[in-house]
Order: C-alpha cells, then sequence, then structure tokens
C-alpha cells in the first residue's frame, strides 16, 4: 500500500506542481533541506541531535505520505525553528544557483551527446523541404509590433544598414555565434564591419540582386556605396531548426527516403564553387543511396540499380512539380567539377563494408534543391561513422514546415 502512495505522490506533486498546495510544498523544501543537512554534516552535527533530525525528517514524511497537513506544518515549523539557524542549514542563493545551473548545463549536454541534438539548417540546400536562411528585400522596416510578430512565429530579424560615408566592401566572412546561428560580416576600406544574420552565399546573392557587385574580365568586384546609400534593408528568415534523433540508428538501419544529419570529418567539402555551404561541420541532407546501391543520374530521376528510385521523398524531386526544380535530380559535369561523383552515364557502387571494416558502410546525400547543393555528387559518399541520425522534427518557425519532417 505504501508503494502506491508513494508513486501516486510522486505523480502529483511532479506532473501538478501548479496545484499541489502550498502547505506540501514547503513539507518537501523542509524534508529537502534537512536530509541534505544530516547527510552533509553528520560528523559534526553529534549521534544523539542526529538522531533526533532523522525522527523529524521520518515524522515529516509520514505526514507528507498520508496528506496530514496539521502534522506537516508542526514539523515543518520545527524544522525552521530548532534547525533553520544551524551554520551551513541554508546555503547561500549563488551556491544553489550555481549547483542547478551545472545540474541543468550536464543534463543538456548529455541528452544532446546521446538522444536529441538541435540544429540549425543555414543554406537553401533542402529548399522547398527544408528552409535554409532567406533573405527578401523590403522597401520599409515595419513597426515594432509586427517586427516582434515576425520574431516569433518566422523567426525573422530585420536589417536596415545604411552607408554613413562612401567606402565599399573589401572582405565578406562567415561567422557562428551562440552554436546555432550563423552570420556574415561584412568588412569596409574604412575599417568598419556591419553584421548580417545570414550566410555569406545568402547575402552574396542580395549584392548581386541589387547591383552592388559587378562582373569584369576578372571576376566580380564590390560596387562602392555613396554616403546615405543603403547596404541592405530585408526581412532575414531564419533556417528551420531541426531535431535529430541520434538514438534511432542504434536500433535501426537508416532508410533511403529520409532526411539525416551527418559530421563532415574525412569529408573534403573544399571542391565546389558553393563555398557558402562548405565551412560546415555538419550537413543534413536527403539519404539517397545505401550500402550495396549501385547508383546513377539519368536527370531529372536518380537511378539505384539501374531502375528510377520508387521513394516518395525521392520521387517528388525527380518529378520537378512546383515548387521543386524542374529539372530533378542534375548530374555533375567533369568539365565543371574534375572530381566529381555521378557524372552523366556514370554510376557508383556504395560499399557495404566487411568484417575488418565495420564502419566504413557507405551512404549518399544528395539536397532535394539539387542545383544548389554541396553534396555527394562533389565529395563522395558518407561513411557510417559520420552518421548522427534522423531529422524528425522542425522545432521552430512555426511555418508550414513546423512538425513531423517526411
Amino acid at each position: 500500500m505504501r508503494w502506491i502512495l508513494r508513486i501516486g505522490n510522486a505523480v502529483i506533486d511532479t506532473c501538478l506542481a501548479w496545484f499541489t498546495p502550498g502547505w506540501r510544498r514547503r513539507g518537501h523544501e523542509a524534508a529537502g533541506l534537512l536530509s541534505r543537512y544530516v547527510h552533509y554534516y553528520a560528523p559534526r552535527i553529534g549521534e544523539e541531535k542526529a538522531k533526533g533530525m532523522d525522527e523529524t525528517l521520518h515524522e515529516l514524511r509520514e505526514g507528507l505520505l498520508y496528506w496530514r497537513r496539521a502534522e506537516v506544518e508542526k514539523y515543518v515549523k520545527k524544522v525552521q525553528e530548532e534547525y533553520g539557524p544551524e551554520p551551513g542549514f541554508r546555503r547561500p542563493a549563488t551556491v544553489e544557483f550555481l549547483e542547478s545551473l551545472f545540474v541543468i548545463t550536464v543534463v543538456f549536454l548529455g541528452i544532446r551527446t546521446y538522444f536529441v541534438q538541435p540544429f540549425r539548417i543555414p543554406t537553401n540546400s533542402m529548399w522547398p523541404s527544408l528552409n535554409g536562411i532567406v533573405v527578401h528585400p523590403v522597401d520599409e522596416v515595419p513597426g515594432m509590433a509586427k517586427r516582434l510578430w515576425d520574431a516569433v512565429t518566422l523567426g525573422s530579424s530585420y536589417v536596415d544598414e545604411k552607408a554613413e560615408t562612401e567606402k565599399q566592401i573589401v572582405g565578406i566572412r562567415d561567422e557562428r555565434y551562440l552554436l546555432l546561428f550563423t552570420r556574415t560580416i561584412l568588412s569596409f576600406n574604412d575599417g568598419s564591419e556591419v553584421s548580417i544574420p545570414a550566410a555569406s552565399g545568402t547575402v552574396l546573392q542580395y549584392l548581386r540582386e541589387t547591383g552592388k557587385i559587378s562582373n569584369t574580365p576578372y571576376g566580380g568586384r564590390f560596387v562602392p556605396y555613396r554616403a546615405g546609400e543603403t547596404i541592405m534593408r530585408a526581412r532575414v528568415d531564419a533556417g528551420d531548426m531541426v531535431l535529430v534523433n541520434r538514438m534511432a540508428y542504434h536500433f535501426r538501419k537508416p532508410r533511403r527516403g529520409e532526411t539525416f544529419v551527418f559530421d563532415t570529418r574525412g569529408i573534403n567539402t573544399n571542391l565546389s564553387s558553393l563555398k557558402e555551404q562548405s565551412q560546415g561541420t555538419h550537413y543534413i541532407k536527403r539519404l539517397c543511396g545505401l550500402p550495396g546501391d549501385t547508383l546513377g543520374i539519368s536527370s531529372p530521376h536518380l537511378l539505384v540499380d539501374g531502375a528510377p528510385a520508387r521513394e516518395w521523398q525521392i520521387e517528388r524531386v525527380s518529378a520537378g512539380k512546383p515548387p521543386y526544380n524542374p529539372r530533378g535530380y542534375v548530374a555533375l559535369s567533369k568539365y565543371s567539377v574534375p572530381m566529381a561523383y555521378l557524372t552523366a552515364g556514370e554510376e557508383i557502387k556504395l560499399s557495404r563494408a566487411d568484417e575488418k571494416h565495420p564502419h566504413l558502410k557507405e551512404y549518399f546525400a544528395l539536397g532535394d534543391n539539387t542545383e544548389n547543393s554541396l553534396d555527394s555528387r562533389y565529395w563522395g559518399p558518407v561513411r557510417q561513422f559520420n552518421l548522427l541520425g534522423p531529422a524528425s522534427w522542425t522545432l521552430w518557425p512555426f511555418t508550414k514546415h513546423w512538425g513531423n519532417i517526411d
């Protein structure tokens, strides 16, 4: 009977904590303080005093177990009056805060390492299935209420930067901040800098569209800004934040067609002109090839063992219907990418590994936005030791992508 009461009380006090009576909360707090004090300071308390504290703690817990309010309040008062003044009974609030922060950090890191990991999508290689960071030029920045609403629902922020003096861009670089976010730093010839919450590829696209990059026989050139001219006025929509199930591949095999996340250890991602994608330590793509598959691309189709892949997530890309790329899957050219995989007319056989190297099973990763995706066509298969897990849920922002990931 007692164990049933214990379980029931635990459920009520934990899951319905907001509705737990004040006297029970005070009773649990007093019991916790007294229990910790007895355990920490038992050697210096003395045997007789420690025995009295143990008896008080027992009676307090009995009162909580059987919901005896008068008894609980009696012993709470005793704890406060008799033991509260003892040195070290109540520790400083700063110590309590730091201990709680440490526990929360350890739990968070444990969950992130072994169970679920958040992942922010910086580019549009998986568009339209998942969104990367997108810049929308605007004529004017809206008021505070609209900006707050867009920030909460769309993860949007607004950029309104002007050139105070005549100057020119001399450098552009990506920078990570707050672990999950990407921003671009524009450096100018007068020593000033502008921070934009988007990947450099997206910012460069904006600059091209606004005429601030001119093409010359020697490549692109940044066009100088006049004093008072707008550098960028735009709404920046954050990339989708997804949750990666890091436990899944411990219990099941990866599946062709699912969205998955992997790290880039041992992968040479610097072979492409898609430089805004090349610096990531983790990528998110569509898993399009499994160990043992023979893959090829006969645009718009992805071929598996000589036949078009039949997984519906892959078929919707190869169908080329809006909003997906009308060309479907696109093979690379050896002329433009000499080290390319899956060029037109070529095939690749993915390794099943062997007993000596069980973690060298190979998988093939492709972006749904294949005309703008740095993927296995450029740098080859992903090994099993690179896999983190399937992307299972879009956590934020609250757009049509929110929820389960296809």
